[in-house]
């Protein structure tokens, strides 16, 4: 697709989350009205999308890629979460960060921006990527908020039982029923693929109004070395991903399809990470802002991946791969350096703690005194006592 067009393209995207982020800002709607379209979206247009793109889409090696990479993108950010882990930071922080690390917000932000530069094949690509993204994000990241906030205590019996109510979700089941009717060699019935596709339509618009809605570019400013710790780490793993796929899939792919690629590879940190920063009594506001950051990132991300002519991507790849391990060193040393933080003592905070134990030593000494010279006492005491009785006793003796 030319630049151009592909630019025009995300201009009117750009035009409709602002007209919502506008919306907002003049009173008529608010946050509630943006959390009420997530929940239209979640339970009604993006299941619809899920199903109507399963039964388009045409299983062939491109398919077959797009997947592998999907699963490569899995494995990686699962590898990276481990970074925050044996730092010494609290169980809910760890596992809001650790958590946090899984799984990308595709189906709000990366599906109406990606059919809007690249149409309803970008958008089927996207689809297919979901369909192992999802399992990263009702599955996985649950099981590393459990086990983050248990510890020790961690029983995966338990924690999996936890999670059964994920697999039925409505985007989860209308991809189990796509995939069952595909193999069985069923479609849907005529009523129910007019009706199903009149909401996948709705998606893209209310997708990118609630993203305006809901968009917040306030951070909390004690918390940005973690957020920026915990962007360093998905992005720097994604692109060190990005890179091997432009090396290696790129010309059996196509530019097209390798921008799609790159496109859900660098997508946000899921929305979904609020949902469970309240289920599990975490730091929401840290959440939030990680979610805020994510999103200005990935459309500055996106915005370069739709200007970048993929024609001879293997040549790019060196320059991502470059990109994606100082990302990715910057990631680990911020992970690492928190706990360095916690653990390390200003010589001020040294000087203190020093005079602090002089300070005990001193009162315990005055103490130990103060109790031997009570003992003293009481012995004086008992002897006197004892003497006043022997001669009471003469006394009466020579009496």
């Amino acid at each position: 697709m030319p630049i151009g067009d592909a630019n025009a393209r995300l201009l009117l995207a750009v035009t409709t989350i602002a007209f919502g982020n506008f919306l907002r800002r003049i009173g008529l709607v608010d946050v509630d009205v943006g959390k009420s379209l997530l929940k239209v979206l979640f339970n009604a247009t993006l299941p619809s999308v899920l199903l109507m793109s399963i039964f388009s889409v045409t299983f062939d090696a491109q398919s077959a890629a797009v997947s592998a990479c999907a699963l490569g993108q899995a494995i990686v950010l699962l590898i990276a979460h481990l970074a925050f882990r044996g730092q010494g930071r609290p169980p809910k922080e760890l596992a809001l960060l650790a958590g946090s690390c899984v799984g990308v917000n595709l189906g709000t932000f990366c599906y109406p921006l990606v059919e809007s530069v690249w149409g309803s094949e970008g958008l089927t690509r996207v689809v297919l990527f979901d369909a192992v993204n999802q399992w990263s994000l009702l599955i996985v990241a649950p099981l590393i908020y459990a086990s983050s906030i248990a510890g020790a205590s961690f029983s995966p019996v338990k924690a999996l039982a936890n999670v059964k109510k994920q697999l039925t979700s409505p985007c989860l089941l209308a991809m189990f029923t796509a995939i069952a009717l595909r193999l069985a060699g069923l479609s849907l019935p005529e009523p129910v693929a007019a009706f199903t596709s009149s909401l996948a339509l709705a998606n893209k618009p209310l997708a990118l109004l609630a993203l305006g809605i809901l968009f917040d570019p306030q951070l909390n400013k004690s918390q940005l070395k973690d957020i920026g710790t915990l962007l360093a780490l998905r992005y720097g793993a994604c692109l060190l991903l990005g890179a091997a796929v432009m090396a290696t899939l790129s010309v059996s792919m196509g530019p097209e399809c390798t921008a799609v690629v790159l496109a859900a590879l660098i997508s946000p940190v899921p929305l979904l990470t609020v949902t469970y920063a309240m289920e599990y009594d975490c730091d929401i506001k840290l959440s939030a802002s990680a979610v805020n950051a994510g999103n200005f990132c990935s459309f500055g991300l996106l915005l370069a991946v739709a200007n970048t002519n993929l024609t001879n991507a293997t040549a790019l790849a060196p320059a991502v791969a470059a990109a994606g391990t100082a990302l990715a060193l910057v990631g680990v040393l911020g992970a690492r350096g928190k706990s360095a933080s916690r653990d390390q003592v200003t010589p001020v905070q040294a000087n203190a703690a020093r005079f602090s134990r002089r300070r005990c030593a001193q009162v315990h000494d005055r103490r130990q005194l103060e109790v031997r010279k009570g003992h003293d006492v009481g012995f004086a005491g008992s002897l006197g006592a004892v003497n006043v009785r022997v001669q009471i006793a003469k006394g009466h003796a020579n009496a």
